[in-house]
């Protein structure tokens, strides 16, 4: 019998080529999408889970009593010791510290600006499973100038040589044995690193402080233990050892940190926006593919009747329509699989991963895609199995009218679903498309595209800050130079701030740099309300300067002679037009701003504005000068934009590229499901098409007759479009939203009105131009 059933279904494929190759494609096109967006989901929720003892491992991290978004993951270096001392289930603890960035050279001259390296111990290797590829994994980061370096990074500083005991310089010039070399680490580890080096003498100097909170600690636990318990026993440890520090203590799992690793992060979005887009791909094919279905089961009307009236029943017929569908979706599943594959290395380019499927290796994927594709297959031919299957023989071979007895409002209902699919997923793209130029051109605040940009690590200077700002500013082309702490979007730093007339209990996080008078007028900031620092004033080595987003966190109406307390007390002299210190995805926090002294000899940012025809020779005299002064230190000088790590511009970017990528696979399912349907509509129409010839209808004037249904469908599905549009902007993470506009609703109707004539123009300009003689011989 089921040989019987899969016979018919084959019969019937080959007997409706167009339709069948309309419906396998659709269905395979939205199951490749769903394919690829379900194995992108996966690889995003095993990150971390490399290591072995995952499950046991945590971070510790601290939140403000009483406000858990406030949280943050660097603690004192005191925090491993205690729990190792003090809470019997935890098996291990220890201090990293992450290295924000430094030059590192093989022979001091070639000089690399590295991200990605920590200072740690060697029980690192210990609790993470990095690879060890040489170095004893117990000893390999316990002499104070140790470093472990990667494959790729020892293939980079020593090509085609063995990197093993080799010396690398760091800014200072100072001399790193390569003690170890590990295998990549893999790309599905939230800690991203090239390179180790050694924390021996870092975690010597902090070992008793309590304050310093610029250390990551790692926390690995006993089997079967409870890490509420945990938490509950060292809620207070901070603040016991440190009283002005109100911060409860608490351990996060290794396997959330990823996508969430306090109350504020929204990367996790990313993954759930892609999802439901896999999610509604699926439902635009499987639509399309019931639409189709429908549709043309119409045209099996006189078999459908003929069958019934020798004997066979119901639900024989009802498994015949089934086990068709079934069929077309088995055959779309391997379709899918090939399509899938040759998809993936565009898609992971668009996503910026290296996923693999790996459809044979992990069956548990396999078995769940296969289920999708049976129960897609069922649902999809559930309706015509079941309604179709219901026709009356005679009603059936008299030719009646059954589709506007019984099905017409129900698949015009879900043709115009489809519509409305369609539409939804245009909106998507055009909204991320608009949102990320907007993030790109947003007004920062300041001014970076005339600015050349130099850090200084700490070293000998010998030379003073006014002659080398006079010997700089010699050239003709640089019109200004400023030294900082930090720069915005390069780096920043934060502590708590006491403002005037608050309690030390209820302090306010900022971010704060401190600069030199010249530091406002070469970003090209403003200010808003006093006075910028003078260099002829000494009383500014206590005066600040605030912005306004912190004027309004500290509740002051009139900022300018105020006083707050960071190590000291300052008075505010200044306030500064809101600037973006970090990057655009995030909020403007609060932002202190205090007088640096002159000596060059510590870390810095040295910033220059160079007029634009200028930029190369300003460029060769900066380098030229400082490399006359500053001869025992690595550094370089470049454009503000280079090697800025704006990672959430990043990740927008590679969700605009996804959601574009996803959006033309949707257009193609519903642009070739509209073209099925006018293809099902002309095949109705036929005879009456001819009819109309005869009597002297153009082919213009037939055209609207099919189509105009579906462009009414079409302009009517964009009533969702600005629902959705206002959806996005106020569910999508960031705090800077583009505004949509009447021009994008113009837009999608546009391209709504262009897909639905381009799908249906080719079929019916046929039907249209077909001989009256042949129409009115149709069947």
């Amino acid at each position: 019998m089921l040989y019987h059933y899969l016979l018919i279904a084959w019969r019937n494929l080959k007997r409706k080529k167009t339709l069948s190759f309309i419906q396998v494609v659709c269905l395979s096109i939205g199951l490749a999408a769903f394919f690829l967006v379900a194995r992108y989901v996966q690889y995003e929720q095993d990150f971390d889970k490399f290591n072995a003892n995952y499950e046991h491992i945590y971070r510790a991290q601290t939140y403000k009593v009483g406000d858990k978004t406030d949280d943050w993951y660097q603690i004192p270096v005191p925090v491993a010791q205690y729990l190792k001392e003090h809470v019997p289930e935890v098996d291990d603890a220890f201090v990293i510290r992450q290295i924000w960035f430094e030059f590192l050279s093989p022979d001091k001259g070639t000089v690399y600006k590295e991200f990605k390296g920590y200072k740690a111990p060697s029980a690192i290797f210990e609790m993470f499973s990095f690879e060890l590829r040489q170095g004893n994994r117990h000893t390999v980061l316990d002499a104070p100038n140790a470093i472990v370096i990667s494959e790729s990074m020892a293939e980079r500083y020593f090509p085609g040589e063995n990197a093993m005991g080799k010396i690398i310089y760091d800014g200072q010039k100072e001399e790193l044995v390569v003690s170890g070399i590990m295998k990549d680490v893999p790309e599905q580890s939230h800690l991203a690193v090239d390179y180790f080096r050694s924390s021996a003498t870092l975690l010597k100097n902090y070992a008793d402080n309590w304050y310093n909170n610029s250390f990551s600690v790692y926390v690995q636990l006993k089997p079967n233990t409870s890490v509420d318990d945990i938490n509950r026993k060292i809620d207070e440890v901070i603040h016991k050892h440190d009283p002005d520090a109100r911060r409860v203590l608490y351990l996060n799992p290794l396997s959330t940190l990823h996508l969430k690793e306090n109350p504020r992060d929204d990367r996790g979005a990313v993954v759930y926006i892609f999802s439901v887009m896999g999610l509604m791909i699926l439902l635009l094919a499987c639509v399309s593919f019931m639409n189709l279905t429908t549709a043309f089961s119409s045209l099996r009307q006189v078999e459908i009747g003929v069958r019934k009236s020798i004997g066979s029943s119901r639900k024989s017929i009802a498994i015949q329509f089934l086990s068709e569908t079934l069929f077309i979706a088995i055959v779309a599943f391997v379709l899918a699989v090939f399509l899938a594959h040759m998809l993936l290395p565009v898609f992971n380019n668009v996503v910026n991963r290296h996923i693999e499927l790996n459809l044979f290796a992990d069956y548990r994927f396999t078995l769940f895609l296969l289920g999708v594709v049976l129960l897609t297959g069922l649902l999809s031919g559930a309706y015509p199995a079941f309604v179709v299957s219901n026709y009356r023989p005679v009603v059936v071979l008299k030719r009646s009218n059954l589709v506007k007895q019984n099905r017409f409002s129900a698949l015009q209902a879900m043709v115009y679903f489809q519509f409305i699919l369609s539409v939804v997923l245009i909106t998507v793209s055009l909204w991320t498309y608009r949102q990320v130029n907007f993030l790109i051109n947003k007004d920062l605040g300041f001014q970076k595209e005339h600015l050349l940009h130099c850090t200084l690590p700490a070293q000998e200077s010998r030379i003073s800050h006014d002659a080398l700002r006079d010997e700089i500013l010699a050239h003709p082309g640089i019109e200004n130079m400023s030294m900082s702490i930090n720069s915005p979007l390069h780096a920043n730093w934060g502590c708590q701030i006491i403002p005037e007339g608050w309690s030390s209990e209820n302090s306010v996080f900022s971010r704060w740099n401190a600069a030199c008078s010249n530091f406002i007028n070469t970003m090209g900031m403003q200010l808003v309300e006093g006075r910028n620092f003078s260099d002829d004033l000494a009383s500014d080595e206590q005066a600040c300067l605030i912005n306004e987003t912190a004027a309004r966190a500290f509740g002051w109406q009139q900022p300018i002679g105020k006083q707050l307390e960071k190590e000291g007390t300052y008075k505010v002299v200044g306030v500064i037009k809101d600037f973006n210190i970090e990057d655009v995805h995030n909020p403007v926090n609060p932002y202190v701003l205090l007088f640096i002294d002159r000596d060059l000899s510590q870390a810095l940012d040295l910033t220059f504005k160079v007029h634009p025809q200028t930029t190369a020779s300003s460029l060769q005299h900066i380098n030229q000068v400082m490399n006359k002064h500053f001869t025992d230190v690595l550094f370089e000088v470049n454009s503000y934009d280079t090697n800025l790590p704006r990672e959430e511009l990043k990740i927008w970017n590679n969700a605009k590229n996804t959601v574009l990528f996803f959006t033309v696979m949707a257009v193609v399912i519903a642009a070739m499901g509209l073209f099925g349907l006018i293809y099902y509509a002309a095949q109705r129409r036929v005879k009456e098409i001819g009819v109309r010839k005869v009597q002297g209808a153009r082919a213009y004037q037939i055209f609207p007759l099919i189509t105009k249904k579906y462009l009414l469908m079409a302009v009517t599905a964009n009533i969702v479009v600005y629902p959705v549009a206002m959806f996005l902007k106020d569910t999508m993470p960031g705090q800077f939203k583009y505004q949509f506009t009447i021009l994008d609703a113009g837009i999608i109707l546009l391209l709504s009105i262009l897909i639905t004539l381009i799908s249906s123009g080719y079929q019916v300009i046929k039907a249209s131009s077909l001989n009256p003689v042949e129409a009115l011989r149709y069947e």
